[in-house]
């Protein structure tokens, strides 16, 4: 993106100030997206990690993953700002720093509110509900049903059923339905990503538009080159991330129904075969009673 300033600017001139905001933006833009692509193509081995980390207990998952990596997320973009102060890269490089460090706070700050709201969440069982959309919650509520379902007789049969029950009869239908949501639901249920995503490509093309409409007025063609190639641009890129985000979604929510559906309904059947007498050691058959040996006079 940095043909934009070349374009549109005198060759003695510095880029105009919206133009390099245009141009900070995109880049980091574009950061978020191949970020976003990276995790989708692998995203089959974090799936795997995430599944054994979202095992955690909320608050020791909130404390133990999401405000480490926040942090180091923090010391990162510090680190540049640090290195932008010292080394005298101009408004330029602030800017660059300004753009980027929101997400680093947003992440710290949403961790510490979610590990103080939710620690009741561990602490009562079986939970009033589970959310479909937390993968934490599921994933935590699965491991202690399929934890107090593995003994040879559970410590409180009637909390374990009403969570096989919240797990199996409430969640599982809601993870089907958001596994098979098409793009236009997705869209219209995840508005507010979605005008983040569009906003911020409109407002880096407006920033372009300003800078490049006037030049368009004082005989310079290259102004159009700068204007068509940004809209490529931008809008590929904010198209690109609403895609991936899309199909990561149904990736995700189609191995945790899976998940749930296996391991909450293997519980599900080991107590029914309890119930019915049945041998869940012997393959499924009924277990044959013995008779009593016959006695002679």
């Amino acid at each position: 993106m940095t043909w934009l300033a070349s374009v549109t600017a005198q060759p003695a001139e510095d880029p105009p100030a919206l133009l390099t905001v245009a141009v900070w933006s995109t880049l980091v833009m574009a950061s978020v997206v191949l970020a976003t692509f990276l995790s989708y193509l692998l995203r089959h081995r974090l799936d795997r990690a995430n599944a054994a980390i979202q095992g955690l207990r909320e608050h020791e998952y909130v404390t133990s993953v999401q405000q480490p990596v926040a942090g180091v997320l923090v010391g990162a973009v510090g680190g540049y700002g640090i290195n932008v102060a010292t080394q005298g890269a101009g408004w330029p490089g602030y800017l660059g720093w300004l753009l980027g460090m929101p997400v680093p706070v947003a992440m710290v700050t949403w961790a510490t509110v979610r590990s103080v709201r939710r620690r009741r969440f561990d602490e009562q069982w079986p939970p009033d509900e589970v959310p479909a959309d937390d993968p934490v919650r599921v994933r935590g509520t699965l491991r202690r049903v399929v934890r107090e379902g593995a003994g040879p007789a559970p410590a409180d049969p009637a909390a374990l059923d009403r969570a096989l029950r919240l797990l199996l009869d409430d969640v599982l239908p809601a993870l089907r339905v958001r596994r098979d949501r098409s793009p236009r639901r997705w869209l219209g249920e995840h508005r507010t990503g979605t005008a983040v995503v569009l906003g911020w490509a409109a407002a880096t093309l407006t920033a372009v538009a300003a800078v490049a409409v006037p030049r368009l007025g004082a005989g310079r063609p290259g102004a159009w080159a700068v204007l068509g190639g940004a809209t490529l641009v931008i809008a590929s890129l904010a198209v690109a991330l609403l895609v991936l985000r899309y199909r990561y979604s149904r990736f995700r929510y189609g191995v945790l129904t899976d998940e749930v559906e296996r391991s909450a309904g293997a519980v599900r059947r080991r107590i029914t075969e309890r119930r019915l007498g049945i041998a869940s050691t012997s393959g499924g058959q009924p277990r044959r009673r013995r008779r009593p040996a016959s006695t002679t006079d």
